[in-house]
């Protein structure tokens, strides 16, 4: 059993439920990761072992991803289980806060942090980066857009149709029509996946309203897709926000701590430090996901070989890598 199974099954005794964690790699290309909807059949088969319960926790580590994936995801832990709720000891991002919207309960730790859902499309009709513009599209943050059209109606107070339109004609030489098109389409989605979570567990008319406003709030008022809601600020949204007791608290981060150091959460990724000094070239592997239980442990992961190129003197050799993703794999399997 891994140390992580060990404080899972901590967490459970004192929270009197079953416990799975998501945890997706916080660090910069090539050991990235998002949540994504191909983790959905490892969540099943996670919840196919642990049958139907009454309280099922979803202990969750992310910076986001794919705002598809919360829908289906908490979908499918609901089928398993009377109560849902979300254990939070750090980071739960954009996608991350969409699957705590769906949870009947947060519980965040002092370092919890939730934020705006606002999402950045990107397609093959978004805007070439200025610096790769070969093979590289810049992302359009959907409520820059609306942003921009907001600041010339109402604090350039720009009224008139004709000149709205010369406004529009701006955004069109730099944005493909289609592009905006699927921005308008992403403003009117996330809205609506926030609400239909919402309304999983806030159930009556009064509910849909405050549910409404919630999911305005997330998506717009907000301003800034950086903007952080702490554990002091996310009741004040309306979202039934538990601050864990001591014990539950310390097991939490104990628990952060150990996905911390078997993935380096946190650390800049820096090719240079994984080739051993006496050698030109290395092969890692590198850990990007986990969706684990006291009885799975199912890992994504990637393997780089890296390599020094040779420079002139007096010049630092370069660094070459070479990426194969190995995918999901079940890595730990006990007491099925």
């Amino acid at each position: 059993m891994s140390n992580q199974a060990e404080i899972i099954q901590k967490i459970e005794a004192l929270r009197k439920s079953r416990v799975i964690t998501y945890i997706t790699s916080d660090r910069n290309p090539p050991v990235n990761a998002q949540i994504h909807p191909d983790t959905i059949p490892y969540f099943y088969e996670q919840l196919k072992g642990i049958g139907k319960v009454s309280n099922i926790d979803l202990y969750i580590y992310s910076l986001g991803g794919d705002i598809m994936a919360p829908w289906r995801l908490v979908n499918l832990i609901r089928e398993y289980c009377d109560k849902f709720s979300v254990l939070i000891p750090y980071k739960a991002h954009s996608a991350a806060t969409l699957i705590a919207l769906g949870a009947d309960e947060i519980v965040m730790c002092p370092l919890g942090e939730l934020s705006p859902i606002d999402p950045s499309i990107g397609t093959s009709f978004n805007p070439p980066h200025p610096d790769n513009p070969n093979e590289q599209k810049v992302p359009i943050g959907v409520e820059d857009v609306f942003g921009y059209i907001n600041l010339a109606k109402d604090k350039m107070g720009i009224k008139n149709p004709s000149d709205m339109v010369r406004v529009l004609d701006k955004l069109v030489e730099r944005i493909h029509p289609l592009a905006i098109g699927g921005i308008y389409r992403s403003h009117a989605l996330i809205r609506l996946l926030a609400k239909n979570l919402l309304s999983l567990h806030m159930k009556g008319k009064e509910d849909g309203s405050k549910a409404d406003k919630m999911a305005d709030y997330l998506a717009e008022k907000l301003y800034y897709h950086s903007y952080l809601i702490s554990r002091a600020e996310a009741p004040k949204l309306g979202l039934k926000v538990i601050n864990p007791d001591s014990d539950l608290e310390n097991l939490m981060w104990d628990l952060f701590v150990a996905y911390k150091q078997e993935m380096n959460l946190g650390e800049p990724f820096d090719p240079m430090k994984l080739i051993p000094p006496d050698k030109a070239e290395n092969t890692v592997v590198q850990s990007l996901a986990f969706v684990e239980s006291t009885r799975q442990r199912f890992i994504c992961s990637k393997e780089l070989r890296i390599f020094k190129i040779p420079q002139p003197p007096p010049n630092p050799p370069g660094i070459g890598i070479q990426e194969r993703v190995l995918g999901w794999q079940e890595v730990l399997k006990e007491n099925k």
